[in-house]
């Protein structure tokens, strides 16, 4: 009987363990039919990260998600064209600072160095030194007139000489006045000027002869007037012939002020 029953148990073994492997084998497949169904990826299996539309998005050398590419290129990198608008725009903005330069000194305002010491002490000017250096409006006498006492920039005269195409003086006499210089003084007419801008170290002004001044012309001199060549030289200028008005000194800098 106890032999029965052991031969019987060692019978049932093989069937014992084919039922157990069968039920393990239908558990497994039942979790994995689950699994499909739900989507889930596998825990020891990460997902990829997907790109814009879901795609899973390319690995890159190590097997990692490559990284993103910025659509404008790699970052700190120029795009096509960026250093062809630089230099446009930087061309574009010295072409209209020189335009500007340009009317600037045709129309506005330009500098003059004082060629000779003919306009001491308001103007310093000599050779081999350090003359002063005047800027010049150009554009005041388009809307009003020259006057008595203004220290005005003009075109050589034909009888000045040929030194410097442009001379400075200061204006002495209008269009239509007579003047003429006695006993150290300056004449308008039969009223003397006061004249504080005369260089002390003259002592006045040296007579001369009356000189009727014609329409639209002018007689000028320096403030030098035991050293200048002038209206009593050359004569009585054009006013067509005057480039502008002195207005201030603006070098060198110990000698900055207005006119």
């Amino acid at each position: 009987m106890a032999e029965r029953e052991r031969s019987a148990d060692a019978g049932s073994e093989p069937d014992l363990r084919a039922r157990i492997q069968a039920r393990v084998a239908e558990r497994r497949a039942g979790q994995a039919a689950e699994h499909g169904s739900s989507g889930a990826s596998k825990p020891s299996e990460p997902s990829e990260p997907s790109g814009p539309s879901g795609i899973p998005g390319p690995a890159g050398a190590s097997g990692a998600p490559a990284a993103a590419v910025s659509a404008n290129g790699p970052a700190g990198a120029d795009r096509p064209g960026t250093w062809v608008g630089r230099l446009t725009r930087t061309l574009g903005f010295l072409l209209a600072v020189a335009v500007t330069v340009v009317v600037l000194r045709s129309f506005v305002v330009t500098s003059y160095y004082i060629p000779s010491g003919s306009m001491e002490p308001t103007l310093h000017g000599c050779q081999n030194c350090q003359p002063d250096l005047v800027l010049v409006d150009k554009l005041s006498y388009r809307f009003s007139s020259v006057a008595r006492s203004d220290v005005v920039v003009f075109d050589r005269p034909p009888l000045a000489p040929p030194e410097a195409p442009e001379l400075i003086k200061r204006v002495i006499g209008l269009p239509g006045e007579t003047v003429s210089g006695r006993n150290g003084r300056v004449f308008i007419g039969d009223k003397a000027l006061a004249e504080p801008y005369v260089h002390p170290a003259c002592g006045g002004t040296a007579d001369f002869a009356a000189v009727k001044v014609p329409e639209d012309q002018y007689f000028v001199m320096g403030d030098n007037r035991c050293d200048s060549l002038d209206s009593r030289v050359f004569g009585v200028i054009a006013g067509s012939s005057i480039e502008g008005r002195a207005v201030a000194v603006s070098w060198p800098v110990k000698h900055l002020r207005w006119l």
